[in-house]
């Protein structure tokens, strides 16, 4: 019994001098740190950790479990010094002492149809996070971690950007989230929508499924009428089969440094796998990340003899069988 009581009264000095120690004692930089809402108390030892507010080795987790932090914990923008005992962390987080009570969400809406580039001026309009990480992230930088995490989409993706991959739709976002939260989180709604899809149509069509959202992406660009999107579709499909360019107008804008609203002759000589004027076939992925009913229209074309098809002024297209009805039909969609 004595011998126990001295073990429980060494392990009570040491745990009480690993209170009073803290990561760096010469840094004393103030950093501000944001604890996200329901975050485990794992999830928050990490985070501290990766800002170098403690140490690997330090006695955060036992401590923060005697003292019932994963439930007490208020999200919100807290400040700390690598200088600070891990008491006085302890002692903020157990009181809630926030810098900011509440982290603002802001909702944002994606349409059909955008692409990387423009998502990443969105979140810059809106003040959300940093958009040159977020077009780095997502053309070229995804990390194992969210290829891990996602692995039921990534068995699917031949590049490594991800147009294409993160689902349009309405978002409430963090002020100041990681991209990569960003990332995920689209992400997982396009495993939500379009994989269960995918996994129950991947048999009715002879395309990959880069290559089904590749032609949605064009699609979902070159149609302006919901209903006109399997018949656009199918114009692709015969254009395709029939070994001919697709000569899609929105792939040239995508392959243009500054693209304009309305493609130049001149502009269809650009040197690039996405010009579909000079290149037969699918270009290399997708232009735009693209709906459900877009990706739908990709598999599922309406049956036509059509290959060609102009715009009128309202948005609605104009379908012909061959070049002399194509000719007829410019001239009438100019009037």
């Amino acid at each position: 019994m004595i011998r126990l009581i001295g073990i429980v009264i060494i392990a009570g000095i040491l745990f009480g001098a690993s209170l009073s120690q803290s990561a760096n004692q010469y840094d004393h930089t103030s950093y501000n740190v944001v604890i996200p809402k329901g975050a485990s108390v794992k999830a928050i030892r990490d985070i501290l950790e990766k800002k170098e507010i403690l140490k690997t080795d330090s006695s955060f987790a036992f401590a923060a479990r005697i003292l019932g932090l994963a439930k007490h914990v208020q999200a919100g923008e807290y400040s700390f010094s690598p200088s600070e005992p891990l008491a006085s962390i302890l002692w903020k987080l157990r009181r809630g002492e926030v810098i900011q009570t509440q982290l603002k969400r802001v909702r944002i809406t994606f349409p059909e149809g955008t692409s990387i580039y423009k998502m990443g001026e969105i979140l810059r309009k809106k003040q959300v996070s940093d958009p040159d990480k977020f077009q780095l992230l997502v053309k070229e930088g995804i990390t194992a971690a969210i290829r891990e995490k996602h692995w039921g989409i990534f068995k699917y993706v031949p590049t490594e950007s991800l147009e294409g991959y993160l689902y349009p739709d309405t978002y409430w976002f963090y002020i100041g989230a990681k991209v990569e939260d960003l990332v995920e989180i689209m992400l997982a709604r396009f495993e939500e929508i379009v994989v269960p899809f995918w996994q129950q149509t991947a048999k009715e069509t002879k395309y990959s499924l880069h290559e089904i959202l590749t032609l949605a992406s064009i699609i979902e660009k070159e149609a302006k009428l919901p209903e006109e999107r399997a018949v656009i579709s199918s114009v692709f499909h015969n254009r395709l089969k029939a070994g001919m360019p697709l000569a899609a107008d929105p792939t040239i804008k995508y392959a243009l440094e500054r693209p304009t609203k309305r493609v130049y002759q001149h502009q269809l000589a650009v040197d690039s796998l996405y010009n579909t004027y000079k290149r037969r076939g699918l270009p290399p992925g997708p232009i735009c990340n693209p709906g459900i009913e877009a990706i739908k229209a990709a598999v599922h074309p309406a049956t036509t003899d059509y290959y060609f098809f102009v715009a009128r002024k309202d948005g609605s297209h104009i379908f012909s069988r061959n070049w002399a009805e194509h000719q007829l039909a410019r001239q009438k969609a100019a009037r």
